[in-house]
């Protein structure tokens, strides 16, 4: 925009690059402080405002000086607006950008404003408002050589006096904000969108390419799964067959993934960076047994709720079935976290194996490690797409027995460890004693500690091949903030009827509850 001649302007058309400007402060008045959390403008902006710190007001009047400003100078030029040119469709798309950043934050919230990610905690501290009045501060700076520039050639007198008015307050509101946000979190940059737990099948005819970042998208969508779930938010629960289910899947993604880091690690020479990958490959299996045990330990429990997952149960006898007594167990729709993590683990295995492997496939032979590597971006990249796999099966891990806490109610078993010797030999289900939700939830305590450790390595991995992982900074503090929540979470067990909802596309190998074939 430096090299546009502005001189031979049009005031019409100089009107209407001011008026893009203006847009873009609003964007910026709007991303202010608390309202920020807001997606639709409320009626309570006293109270916003005496919420707002002294830098984020003083940034807000200088804004607001400058935009009167420059309404001002648009009066004067022209009495409506034309098109701004190629300079105005730059303005356009940087307003378009800063309202994207009021977007992103509001995809962590439920209308009602509560949070749907762990991450929409980090945004109430005062050093994330101060990051963000930073940002705001140097779109001020650069909206003042703008409105500079807009002064060269303006014909009118009061224009350009008023367009020096503006400039003059856009550079006020940018030294006011720099000077009182030194302590801002720039971990904040890497802040992610919340994506909707909705499942993107992976298909054959998708680049190998496009893994990697496909992947940290389903790991979007099963860590606001995860918190949903940990906090009884979503319209469809959890049920002990998805949790089942959803732990075979992470076993098998956490195999695929090591043994990829494995088949990269054994074609590059000796070093830091093949030590790193090696050791993030083991933990990874380590995680992948983890989470095996934890499908295991549903073998004998079954949720009444959603009795998908069951022991074999004993074919009908002859009467049974002359009498019509014999009953199909209901067929249900798995939770869209266990299709997302199916989605997941198919999407290693086009990775490691080719974009036509399917987890009904045996493992074959893999893929260059060259072509590997290349697909997912470098060395540093592909210990870092891994890292996101641990990161969210930690949040998952730490909602698991949440779920089974409200499960409780409706948890039912046949074992004869625990069996009351009241019961009617007649009945092979009794509720499953207290030691059995323990043990139950004591496995994902074992799934949690492995994926801090499988997280760790992969941390040290990528940044030993010179990746650094901005990210991590903000899952630290957001397990954190999950840890000193747990206090409160709702605990009381409740077994209620599933919701209908609108049913999609579910892969034969989860309707029929049918556990991954892929094992250690």
């Amino acid at each position: 925009m430096a090299q546009t001649p502005l001189a031979s302007i049009p005031s019409d058309e100089r009107a209407a690059l001011a008026d893009e400007v203006d847009g873009l402060l609003l964007q910026v008045q709007k991303g202010l402080g608390p309202r920020a959390y807001t997606p639709t403008p409320t009626a309570e902006d006293q109270r916003v405002r005496r919420a707002l710190t002294q830098a984020e007001r003083n940034l807000e009047d200088c804004l607001g000086d400058a935009r009167e400003s420059l309404g001002t100078a648009r009066r004067y030029l022209a009495p409506s607006g034309g098109e701004g040119g190629p300079a105005g469709e730059r303005i356009v798309s940087a307003a378009r950008a800063v309202g994207a950043v009021r977007d992103t934050i509001g995809s962590h919230l439920g209308p009602d404003r509560a949070p749907l990610a762990p991450y929409a905690y980090l945004l109430r501290h005062q050093k994330a408002f101060d990051y963000l009045a930073r940002r705001y501060s140097e779109v001020a700076w650069e909206a003042g050589h703008v409105v500079q520039r807009l002064t060269q050639g303006a014909e009118h007198p009061g224009a350009v006096e008023a367009f020096q008015q503006a400039r003059s307050s856009l550079d006020h509101a940018s030294v006011y904000a720099r000077a009182a946000t030194r302590d801002a979190d720039h971990d904040l940059a890497s802040f992610p969108a919340a994506l909707p737990v909705e499942p993107v099948q992976a298909a054959a005819t998708d680049p190998t390419s496009a893994v990697a970042t496909r992947l940290s998208e389903d790991c979007e969508r099963l860590s606001r799964a995860a918190y949903t779930a940990l906090h009884d938010r979503a319209d469809q629960r959890l049920s002990g067959s998805d949790l089942k289910q959803l732990s075979s899947w992470n076993s098998m993604s956490r195999l695929l993934a090591g043994r990829t880091l494995f088949h990269v690690a054994g074609e590059m020479p000796d070093g830091p960076v093949k030590d790193g990958l090696k050791s993030a490959a083991m933990a990874l299996r380590e995680s992948s047994k983890a989470w095996d045990s934890a499908a295991d330990a549903w073998d004998t429990v079954v949720d009444t709720a959603d009795p998908r997952e069951h022991p074999p149960l004993p074919p009908p006898g002859l009467a049974q079935v002359r009498q019509g007594r014999t009953v199909q167990m209901p067929a249900t729709d798995p939770h869209p976290a266990v299709v997302i993590s199916r989605t997941s683990t198919v999407r290693l295995g086009q990775l490691l194996f080719g974009p036509e492997w399917t987890p009904k496939q045996p493992p074959g032979a893999a893929r260059p490690a060259d072509d590997i590597v290349a697909d997912a971006g470098g060395v540093g990249a592909l210990a870092a797409t891994a890292y996101r796999l641990s990161a969210t099966g930690w949040q998952m891990a730490g909602a698991a027995p949440w779920v089974v806490v409200r499960a409780q109610a409706g948890l039912v078993t046949n074992t004869d460890e625990h069996r009351p010797p009241t019961l009617d030999k007649n009945r092979s289900f009794y509720p499953v004693h207290p030691r059995q939700v323990e043990s139950l939830k004591g496995v994902y305590a074992t799934v949690m500690s492995a994926e801090q450790k499988g997280a760790a390595a992969l941390l040290s991995a990528a940044q030993s091949a010179g990746t650094p992982v901005p990210r991590a900074m903000l899952d630290v503090a957001a397990h954190r903030s999950i840890v000193e929540e747990l206090k409160w979470v709702p605990t009381k067990p409740v077994q209620t009827a599933q919701r209908v909802l609108p049913r999609a596309y579910v892969p034969t190998d989860l309707a029929i509850g049918r556990r991954p074939g892929l094992r250690q």
